[in-house]
């Protein structure tokens, strides 16, 4: 009997180690020039992951804050993590967060706003990064029907990264709603997110060659300008 509780004990921690194994999945979609790599369990609001060319897009369908008749703030947040591998050959310049979604405000004191914040560090080098803060085109101020279309971005430049393989990118996504009185409305949506990768190619060795030999003839005609002319 104590032999059969064993087995049946093992065989449960068994199957609970492998029904684990089986959520966390970590994906890797190929784009044009980097593949992006995250785990699938913890995109949360943002939903399923799309590539098109050197974008990983989402379109969620409940991601969303609404308040109603006076209850004040209503915050919706959410937060992904993305690995982004260069392919060989390519390096970064920049990553581009771009939102769309759409609003509807009814009543007088309804709100709402966008925001969140980009952060990319290098992987090789954790403590390097840069951060973007979230930002809305236009204020969302619309009142009344039909609902009002909304865009949002950031972007962090990358440039000066120059032998970077791979980044690490959190996005952290807000949506905030308000009334103040009653009877008042406000809802907000996002219908679409997308992470673009901006690339640019290694310059070549012959490159390297023809804008050292660029630099030493600017720098000889300079010296040359700065002799005094014998008489």
């Amino acid at each position: 009997m104590k032999r059969v509780k064993t087995l049946t004990a093992g065989i449960f921690l068994l199957s609970q180690a492998l029904s684990g194994a089986a959520f966390a999945a970590s994906v890797t979609l190929a784009g044009t020039t980097v593949d992006f790599t995250f785990d699938d369990t913890m995109l949360g609001l943002f939903g399923q992951a799309n590539v098109s060319g050197d974008t990983l897009y989402f379109t969620p369908i409940d991601f969303e804050a609404q308040s109603l008749n006076g209850a004040g703030y209503a915050l919706t947040n959410d937060t992904m993590n993305i690995k982004v591998a260069a392919h060989a050959g390519w390096l970064f310049s920049s990553i581009d967060l771009s939102e769309k979604g759409d609003y509807l405000l009814l009543g007088s004191g309804s709100t709402a706003d966008v925001g969140g914040q980009m952060r990319v560090f290098d992987v090789a080098t954790p403590l390097v990064d840069v951060t973007a803060s979230i930002q809305s085109s236009s204020p969302l101020n619309q009142v009344g029907l039909p609902t009002h279309n909304w865009a949002a971005g950031a972007s962090t430049d990358l440039s000066a990264w120059n032998t970077t393989q791979a980044i690490n990118v959190t996005v952290q996504n807000l949506l905030l709603a308000s009334t103040g009185v009653t009877p008042s409305l406000s809802f907000l949506e996002k219908k679409f997110v997308g992470l673009t990768a901006v690339m640019a190619p290694v310059p070549e060795a012959e490159t390297y060659a023809m804008m050292l030999a660029g630099l030493g003839l600017v720098g000889w005609a300079a010296v040359r300008r700065r002799r005094p002319v014998s008489k």
